[in-house]
């Protein structure tokens, strides 16, 4: 029996994939695989995993002919996954050797459909970056029993262990940025156990111009994406649902800054406060975003200081 097939996704990662996949093939837990899905990599990629293939027999590596995207990967790992329990791993990060194990126990232990570990947020150069997510305590079982868990909880997929029958039905967004916001949503609103692992084991590299720090006109992806998760939470929370999606906006209106072309940042901002007029007109009230400082309330509320902040 397999307990947990790990899907790895590559795209030309030379660079990381050696540390990434000896993290893998060194943990302590037994009887897993690990899905290694080359995306028609144009460097070394395939070599690697060619050598890693030939030492290490529970890698299973496919190629794909044309480059798919990382959201279609992620769901052909799906339907090739054999595991009770299927992880997430990007290629340029790693593990603590103990993960894997330690996810699975837990969610043996708690007869838990999703597990969620803390993880390490790390720079390039090696350089810990504050990490302030919570893990809430053992009393929440689902999203209803805590609501708060919107947002609590990261919307990457990888610091995470999933039974396969909780997200057999669920799939990555293809083809647009921020595919993974509304798996990681469902997987959290259909789970009927939630487990959580107040330890750090996955290692989280941020890069200078990774797909998470670039901004660019794919920023408009995120109006089709709270679409879906606003369907997926209908009959949830009202005011959570409210704040998590003023916080999601307001987020990358302040991101804008480092947006290149301004007239793309000036419309993007002016679409946030329209989505959020358009759905929740009385937003401004939301007693969880009056948590928020004074401060950073004045500047985020409104569209003309949103626009001043950015320029400087």
């Amino acid at each position: 029996m397999i307990k947990v097939s790990v899907i790895v996704p590559v795209y030309n990662g030379e660079q990381y994939l050696k540390k990434c996949l000896d993290s893998l093939c060194n943990q302590t837990l037994d009887n897993i695989e690990i899905i290694v899905i080359n995306d028609a990599s144009i460097d070394n990629t395939a070599s690697i995993l060619e050598d890693y293939r030939k030492n290490n027999s529970n890698i299973r590596s496919i190629t794909n002919k044309k480059n798919k995207g990382i959201g279609y990967n992620r769901n052909k790992g799906i339907k090739e996954a054999k595991g009770t329990f299927i992880s997430f791993v990007d290629c340029d990060d790693y593990l603590d050797k103990s993960m894997l194990e330690k996810m699975y126990n837990k969610a043996v232990k708690d007869n838990s459909e999703l597990v969620i570990c803390n993880y390490y947020m790390m720079q390039e150069n090696g350089t810990e970056i504050k990490n302030d997510i919570n893990i809430v305590d053992e009393n929440t079982k689902t999203l209803k029993d805590n609501s708060n868990l919107l947002l609590d909880i990261n919307l990457s997929p990888w610091n995470k262990l999933y039974k396969k029958e909780l997200i057999e039905d669920i799939s990555f967004v293809e083809k647009m940025k921020y595919e993974d916001a509304p798996f990681v949503i469902k997987a959290l609103n259909r789970a009927n156990k939630i487990s959580f692992v107040d330890e750090k084991l996955y290692y989280y590299i941020i890069h200078s111009k990774s797909e998470t720090t670039v901004v660019d006109k794919r920023v408009f992806d995120i109006f089709k994406v709270l679409d879906l998760i606003l369907d997926e939470l209908k009959d949830n929370n009202s005011e959570y649902k409210e704040a998590f999606v003023i916080r999601t906006l307001f987020r990358y209106t302040l991101q804008q800054r480092n947006q290149k072309d301004k007239e793309v940042a000036n419309k993007f901002i002016d679409d946030a406060f329209i989505y959020l007029n358009s759905n929740f007109p009385n937003w401004k009230k939301n007693s969880i975003y009056k948590r928020r400082s004074f401060f950073k309330r004045m500047i985020e509320k409104n569209k003309k200081l949103t626009k001043i902040a950015i320029k400087l």
